[in-house]
């Protein structure tokens, strides 16, 4: 039974990426509300924002021309990298981390390496050290046993990725340039309207942004939050020429390029790789901001809120009908009444009329005289 491949290519902060029926399913109730907006359009480069596309084609551009006034980046930070999002993506047996090492690379073994050795040597790569307590220390002794057996398929864009990051700025470069005859466009999500229940799915997978068929995706919630850390977090690390929303969209094209040199390409390969890159952009904030958004993602739309107060209206109008009933006199208080003593014949006390006397005395004296 052959596996229907996804239409969708996302950038995922769970372990696996969406289903294709849960991104269209919002689509859906998106377009029964207010729909998509297209953001780009690289056919006549117009659009909202055709200004962030020029800009990242440029930056691109300076990097292929320009590496040194980038982020610095050795073949083992790049090792370092890869073997760090080989942890976060692939499952997590190592049957398949296998398979995808040698779908992406090759292993290098001695002539005289048997099956048992090879197998030995390919095991100790996962395997953390003794010893070690600082997480970054071990990852760098992983990747550097990686490093010793396996190397990248030679000119890919994997390759690329972890030893020359200015070629993957000549090649994303020139899939940008305003003259190349290969169009995509960027849509903008904003969900307005729609339910947060009709989003809980995408929310789960940590979903922001996806490519199909020569388009990208942009879930444009994600977009204020982005801004956000990209004040917070200056200085932090990465490339300072690229914000966090330009890591995101260079995510997506570089799948995009991936898909277009090889439409087989394996979904999962092409995000690794793709993350990769996006990791010596931005190390791993593009991930902890996308969790940060998540936290409060989705909110509820206004009709929800409507019906949300309107049952906390009617809530409280039945607590209160409720109180009142509590608070009726019992039936049979008029006869507990009558038999209480009553005074009715008391005359209340007279007041005292001193004060008035005394002015009348006084009036009389002047008179007689």
């Amino acid at each position: 039974m052959s596996i229907k491949p996804r239409r969708n290519r996302a950038w995922y902060g769970s372990r696996t990426p969406p289903e294709d029926a849960i991104i269209e399913a919002a689509e859906a109730v998106e377009r029964s509300t207010n729909g998509p907006t297209v953001l780009y359009d690289h056919d006549n480069h117009e659009g909202e924002w055709a200004e962030k596309i020029s800009r990242i084609y440029d930056e691109m551009d300076s990097l292929k021309r320009h590496p040194a006034e980038f982020r610095t980046w050795t073949s083992e930070d790049g090792m370092a990298g890869f073997f760090q999002v080989l942890l976060d993506y692939a499952p997590s047996d190592l049957r398949s981390r296998v398979t995808i090492l040698r779908q992406l690379g090759q292993f290098k073994f001695r002539a005289v390496d048997g099956p048992d050795e090879k197998k030995q040597k390919i095991a100790s790569i996962f395997v953390e050290p003794e010893g070690e307590e600082d997480y970054k220390s071990i990852r760098r002794i992983q990747a550097k046993r990686l490093s010793g057996n396996w190397v990248p398929n030679e000119g890919s864009l994997l390759d690329h990725a972890i030893n020359q990051p200015a070629q993957v700025g000549r090649v994303i470069s020139d899939r940008l340039s305003p003259t190349t005859e290969k169009s995509f466009k960027i849509i903008g999500h904003p969900f307005l309207e729609v339910r947060s229940a009709e989003l809980q799915d995408i929310a789960a997978s940590k979903t922001v942004a996806y490519e199909r068929e020569g388009a990208i995706h942009v879930v444009t919630d994600v977009c204020e939050v982005l801004e956000q850390w990209d004040v917070d977090a200056e200085g932090v690390g990465g490339c300072e020429q690229f914000t966090l929303l330009d890591a995101l969209l260079l995510h997506e094209i570089v799948e995009m390029w991936l898909r277009e040199e090889d439409p087989e390409i394996d979904v999962l390969n092409a995000h690794i790789v793709a993350t990769t890159f996006e990791r010596y952009l931005k190390d791993t904030l593009l991930s902890v901001a996308c969790e940060d958004f998540f936290l409060a993602w989705p909110q509820p739309s206004s009709q929800e809120i409507a019906e949300q107060q309107v049952a906390e209206m009617e809530e409280q109008q039945a607590a209160f009908a409720s109180f009142l009933d509590e608070e009726d006199p019992p039936a049979d208080l008029d006869e507990d009444v009558e038999d209480l003593p009553m005074d009715s014949n008391v005359v209340p006390p007279a007041k005292k009329k001193k004060a008035v006397k005394k002015k009348v005395a006084v009036k009389k004296k002047k008179n007689t005289e």
